[in-house]
């Protein structure tokens, strides 16, 4: 019995030495892939604190241009003082007059009876005459 397994095991030496180095292979494949996954990492972090230095330097230069201008409305605004700006009229926008039905009647849901009670009440007698003799009762 176990000449025929080592047989099988002897003629099965190639396809084993061929899966081996397969999986060799890919190990380093796999740990090759780890280091480049690392270093892109890497490259990014590094081009994110280039970018943060940079918006730094921008909003820097930003506050000392803008300072003149800031201060120069800070005065303007200290001049007129608080009671002359409350003293002037404040422009205000016109409101519609109230009215004594809604804009809309979405979502009202009338019951049968005042329906039918709001269409009689509406109709001209001239109309009235003429949808009783349509439905038959004169």
């Amino acid at each position: 019995m176990s000449s025929i397994v080592g047989e099988l095991l002897e003629q099965s030496q190639p396809v084993f030495d061929r899966m081996v180095r397969l999986l060799e292979a890919a190990a380093k494949i796999k740990d090759s892939a780890q280091d480049e996954k690392d270093r892109i990492a890497k490259s990014l972090e590094d081009a994110q604190q280039n970018l943060e230095r940079q918006l730094g330097l921008s909003l820097d230069w930003m506050d000392e241009r803008s300072a003149p201008i800031l201060e120069a409305a800070e005065k303007l605004d200290r001049r007129a003082g608080r009671a002359e700006r409350d003293a002037q009229p404040r422009a205000r926008a016109a409101r519609p007059a109230k009215r004594a039905t809604p804009m809309s009647n979405r979502g009202v849901t009338p019951s049968p009876k005042r329906a039918s009670q709001a269409k009689t009440q509406q109709e001209n007698p001239a109309t009235k005459k003429a949808r009783k003799a349509r439905n038959g009762q004169v």
